[in-house]
């Protein structure tokens, strides 16, 4: 986290924020924490929905609601990693 709060632009925190999830083990509140860092709803969507493949409790990802700024931010994510929903 400390890592990331220390990059002032979106593009390096998502470069980063996606490395550690590949190579982490991370549950919905940890994504949202590192989900919080960045600036725009648009990373926050990449990088979530980047994450939903790696997560250890996709099936809590309806929790991530209020790191967005904009509902529509989250319904795109949830169209995405849930299609059928």
């Amino acid at each position: 986290m400390q890592t990331l709060d220390q990059q002032s632009f979106d593009d390096k925190k998502l470069e980063i924020a996606k490395l550690c999830v590949v190579l982490g083990h991370f549950c919905v509140d940890d994504l949202a924490r590192m989900a919080g860092v960045f600036s725009f709803d648009e990373s926050r969507l990449t990088f979530l929905t980047f994450a939903y493949d790696y997560c250890e409790d996709p099936q809590n990802y309806y929790a991530l609601r209020d790191v967005f700024s904009f509902r529509n931010n989250f319904d795109t994510l949830m169209d995405t990693v849930h299609p059928r929903r």
